[in-house]
């Protein structure tokens, strides 16, 4: 009776522990954001918005600090925060009306084409349509800091309206406008058009970039490649990262890690989000909201979990085992120890 009893309270502290004390140290370490939302017009909006409560909060606390040379710089940067997130936010909200309306066109593939192939093979590959990129991946480093992407799989790996945002506004898709300004320009420049119907013009390009993307599945190798190579190694699979080191670190303000272990660093869970929308979960992060569609986001993180976790379904399936086991050698031990003692009590 008294091991029941001991079983009994180690069974509630157990439980205190894991469903109180363990949630809430999580919550610190770790604290909510928001999960992954493919549709980005709604998520950009929301966290904007998000920011403008957050400034608002800031600046009535700085506005209860006593009158001092402090509260001031304190009010203008409280105050300097909020118009930044206001003006944040009006730019999401103007630069997704774009996109709806781009949305609702019929892009035209073949005149598609022909803008690409006077506007963008300036900049970018398309190996597949017979366009070269115009700078080897050592002169594209030393020009614009980064690779500039080959737009084969473009099409088939990118969420349609993310493409339309990024040709529209590159710094605002991407959403590095603390980084990106006047006075440090990003290296790919907004689409001004050719001439026609602006948004007409950039509903040509995405469905010529959706008909020459590969119709078949992208595997998530292959999206890791077109998506995350230029940056990042992944050195468990043999892949090094196509730009030149002193170029990117210039580029992103710090070295971008290997990739092969984060998978079980940071758990799925959080690199769905992270690779939706980096800002969630590092604000001011330099590294780009990637723009993934969901399937190939899917697969990319599959991929990063076969490669960096491949042991993970063996070693989920051998706890299974060791908590069986350890469940029959209790039931044993106990069975054993009333053998023994039997004639004791």
């Amino acid at each position: 009776m008294k091991e029941l009893k001991i079983l009994v309270v180690l069974i509630i502290f157990t439980f205190i522990t894991y469903y109180g004390i363990e949630p809430f140290a999580h919550t610190q370490m770790n604290p909510y954001v928001a999960p992954a939302n493919f549709d980005m017009e709604q998520e950009d909006i929301e966290l904007a918005d998000v920011k403008i409560k957050e400034a608002q909060k800031a600046l009535t606390s700085a506005e209860k600090i006593e009158a001092t040379q402090e509260q001031q710089k304190a009010l203008d940067a409280a105050q300097k925060d909020l118009d930044a997130a206001e003006e944040s936010f009006a730019s999401y909200k103007g630069l997704w009306e774009s996109v709806k309306e781009i949305k609702a066109l019929e892009g035209n593939a073949t005149m598609g084409n022909e803008i690409f192939s006077m506007t963008c093979i300036s900049c970018h590959g398309l190996k597949s349509q017979g366009f070269e990129p115009p700078f080897d991946d050592a002169l594209s480093s030393e020009a614009y800091g980064v690779v500039v992407p080959d737009l084969g799989k473009a099409g088939a790996i990118y969420d349609k309206n993310f493409l339309a945002a990024l040709i529209i506004n590159p710094v605002h898709a991407l959403k590095l406008g603390h980084k990106f300004n006047d006075e440090e320009p990003f290296p790919m420049t907004e689409f001004f058009g050719f001439g026609g119907d602006l948004n007409q013009e950039v509903a040509d390009i995405v469905a010529y970039l959706q008909s020459v993307a590969t119709q078949e599945e992208v595997s998530g190798k292959e999206v890791f490649e077109d998506a995350c190579l230029r940056c990042h190694d992944l050195k468990y699979d043999n892949l090094l990262r196509s730009t030149e080191q002193t170029a990117l670190e210039g580029y992103m303000g710090s070295n971008p890690p290997d990739l092969s272990m984060m998978i079980r660093a940071r758990s799925a869970e959080y690199l769905k989000t992270f690779i939706n929308d980096p800002q969630k979960n590092i604000p001011g992060t330099s590294m780009p909201r990637v723009g993934l569609n969901e399937k190939s986001q899917n697969n990319l993180i599959s991929y990063l979990e076969q490669v960096g976790d491949s042991k993970k379904s063996e070693r989920t399936t051998l706890g299974y085992y060791l908590i069986g086991f350890f469940i029959i050698l209790s039931v044993l031990a106990y069975l054993w120890k009333n053998a023994v003692w039997k004639e004791l009590h």
